[in-house]
């Protein structure tokens, strides 16, 4: 049975707010022997907002309706992937000391935004976000921080409010809206898997296929192969043999449904929609759809994968040798994964169980940059002007005021000068080199801007 909870009333958007900053400090997983590692910034509202997103509303009927799931994760990842503004900051001259004696670099870089350690697995729908821990469900529910487990358990899979939580000898089936356990199942050689369509058991020759809360048993059959693997879709069920046939049974008939021709080697598959992703013992990835007309499951398209490549949940994509790549397109990634999962245009991976969220896209981060007292200094060594540049590199100008590279600082210099409003100038007052550009100024300092190859810097001089 469900846990008794509290009835969640309707909040305004201050109140939303409000709520998710006093209880994110309880969603953030609680620091063991080894601290949760920073792969990157940590972006402070990333699980704010994705519980302000998730938010439902029981008691009072909503004002207006609620966002589709492309809304809520568009929301989702324009909160988590916010770029830091050059042009802001611009315009925003600091006053202080400090602020003046530092200088700050914008760089284009992928966000990397850590969710939580300690994660065995993870599953992601619609705007809410479960994490199965050693003897919990962690949710991203205000409403429904986390749901206690009894036993140990090595996967979770959500569908709408109901996560199915797997482990070797039996399955848990919890309810986020309630906030509890439903029902448990013995899955000692059986499997069992979840959609909006109901609630599926399967063993080696037989199937069983019950309603989403497993109360009512809609109908079974047997299959003449022995079979490996099964998943529950949208309208079909989908078996794979231990000879590599894959075959669809309709949800609607419990009729057979298309079958593929030849037999393929399995290692992972993922039934998205109308599409099947196959990731083969020969490393290949295929994307296969069903054609009802001829009952044939049919190769669309394919890619070449190498060992050690698995698919993400939910997708077609597979991690690979650094990469997350599918059948058609393939991007770096900034870390490394063991599983992971792309949904909803949002990409979330897990390495030695830290979970973080991914964004490929660059965008601009500032940072500070250390070490930058020599900064405008110049020593003239036999006719070039050496200095030492924001990016810790050794550059010189010439006469003609062009900038070029050198291997190393001179030891000595002929003289030193600094520069002035980030340029070097004659007696006349023409500028012979212009390092930087002037941005903004007060009554204190002048900012100055550099760019080196992609990245900005500021820094600022005072003003004489």
């Amino acid at each position: 049975m469900a846990s008794k909870t509290s009835s969640c009333q309707e909040l305004t958007e201050k109140e939303k707010r409000e709520l998710a900053l006093k209880v994110y400090p309880t969603l953030k997983t609680v620091r063991k022997q080894n601290p949760i590692r920073r792969l990157l910034r940590f972006g402070g509202g990333a699980l704010v907002l994705l519980i302000v997103c998730s938010c439902s509303v029981a008691a009072v009927a909503p004002s207006k309706p609620e966002p589709m799931a492309e809304q809520t994760s568009v929301m989702i990842k324009n909160g988590m992937t916010k770029a830091d503004d050059p042009k802001e900051f611009e315009m925003s001259m600091p006053e202080s000391e400090f602020s003046l004696a530092t200088v700050y670099k914008y760089s284009k870089e992928p966000t990397v935004v850590n969710i939580s350690s300690d994660v065995i697995d993870f599953d992601y729908d619609k705007g809410t976000m479960v994490l199965l821990k050693k003897d919990r469900l962690e949710t991203n529910r205000p409403e429904c921080l986390a749901v206690n487990l009894d036993g140990e358990y090595t996967s979770v899979l959500l569908r709408g409010s109901l996560a199915l939580i797997g482990g070797r000898k039996k399955a848990v089936l919890a309810d986020i809206d309630r906030c509890g356990t439903l029902a448990a199942a013995d899955t000692e050689r059986k499997g069992v898997s979840l959609s909006d369509s109901g609630y599926l058991e399967f063993t080696s020759n037989s199937y069983t296929l019950y309603d989403r809360y497993r109360t009512k048993e809609i109908f079974s059959g047997t299959f003449l192969g022995r079979v490996i693997y099964g998943q529950l879709g949208k309208a079909n069920m989908l078996f794979a043999t231990d000879n590599g046939k894959i075959a669809l049974i309709d949800t609607a008939t419990n009729k057979f449904s298309a079958i593929t021709k030849d037999p393929i080697g399995i290692r992972q598959i993922n039934y998205v929609d109308s599409d099947i992703y196959v990731y083969t013992d020969e490393n290949r990835l295929l994307r296969m759809q069903a054609d009802f007309g001829s009952a044939e499951i049919k190769v669309i398209n394919r890619a070449q994968g190498k060992d050690g490549c698995f698919l993400l949940k939910k997708s077609g994509y597979m991690f690979c040798d650094g990469y997350v790549t599918g059948t058609e397109s393939a991007f770096r990634s900034p870390v490394g994964a063991d599983s992971g999962l792309y949904s909803e245009g949002l990409l979330f991976l897990k390495k030695d169980g830290v979970l973080v969220f991914v964004d490929s896209e660059l965008n601009f981060r500032k940072s500070v940059v250390l070490g930058t007292e020599n900064i405008g200094k110049v020593c003239l060594k036999d006719g070039k002007g050496f200095f030492k540049d924001l990016d810790r590199s050794v550059k010189y100008f010439s006469a003609d005021g062009m900038e070029h590279i050198s291997d190393k600082y001179p030891e000595d210099c002929d003289h030193t000068f600094s520069m002035s409003e980030g340029a070097v100038r004659d007696s006349a007052g023409k500028v012979i080199f212009r390092y930087a550009e002037s941005v903004n100024r007060s009554i204190k300092a002048v900012m100055l801007k550099r760019i080196i190859d992609k990245d900005i810097y500021y820094y600022f001089e005072a003003k004489k």
